[in-house]
Formats: C-alpha cells, sequence, structure tokens
C-alpha cells in the first residue's frame, strides 16, 4: 500500500455508529509491517467500549481499557503496540483528537526506545487542520 494512502487511514477516521452517538478511531505510527503502533478509539457509545475491550469483566459501566498486542520486529526486537479505547461524554474535536493520538505515538514509543514512526505517513503536519498547516514537533 501507497505509504501517503496509509498515513491518510492511518489517521483518525471518524465513524458514525448510531444516530445519537458517535466514535472516533485513529491509527498512528505505522511500523514496518504497516501495523499501527497505536490505534485510539474514543466513544460515546458504551457499546463500542464494551466490543473493543473484549476480555474484560465488566463490574458497573465500562470506562475504558487498553489492548496490549505484542509483535516482533525484523531485527528481533520485541514491540508492543497498544489500543486504547476509552468512554467519554462528548467526543474531541477532530483536531484535538488527532493531537491526542499523535502524542500518545510518542510516548508509547519513547516508552520503548523505538525509533520514533509517529510522524510516517503525515509529514509531521496536523491532517484535520484547514488553513495553515500546524506543525508537530
Amino acid at each position: 500500500m501507497n505509504p501517503g494512502a496509509v498515513g491518510v487511514l492511518l489517521l483518525g477516521a471518524a465513524l458514525t455508529l448510531s444516530a445519537c452517538a458517535s466514535t472516533r478511531v485513529a491509527s498512528v505510527g505505522p511500523l514496518l509491517n504497516d501495523e499501527p503502533l497505536v490505534t485510539l478509539v474514543v466513544s460515546e457509545d458504551r457499546h463500542v467500549v464494551r466490543n473493543e475491550c473484549p476480555d474484560i469483566l465488566w463490574l458497573g459501566l465500562p470506562a475504558g481499557c487498553h489492548v496490549p498486542r505484542r509483535l516482533e520486529a525484523p531485527d528481533g526486537r520485541q514491540i508492543v503496540t497498544v489500543k486504547i479505547v476509552r468512554y467519554t461524554d462528548s467526543l474531541p474535536s477532530a483536531m484535538a483528537f488527532e493531537i491526542e493520538a499523535h502524542e500518545l505515538c510518542h510516548a508509547v514509543a519513547a516508552l520503548q526506545s523505538l525509533p520514533d514512526p509517529c510522524h510516517r505517513g503525515n509529514a509531521g503536519f496536523l491532517q484535520t487542520f484547514r488553513g495553515a498547516q500546524l506543525r508537530f514537533r
């Protein structure tokens, strides 16, 4: 797949799941196998949270979870990708959501001492900002 297309696909697709509740999903930091380092799911729908966190025994209403996945890099290094799922009473703006996913990607990469993949596919620029281009650092 074209790296530019991967970047666009991986960057925060906003999904509307019902008339009342919405969900935003972003996958950031494509690794060499095109697996994202971080996937962030933020939803106003508790059913989405429950479905995205299948191995959690909920006592009460679901609030969120993280789902780690271990991968092996071509050099043999173990990498942990993570899906972070959280319930919200109100979705963040598309730009705020993109920034949150991007900064989480930097944190996950830094904690594993990985070469930072978080600017692949976006050239370091916000994709949701209209007008002047805002750059990530």
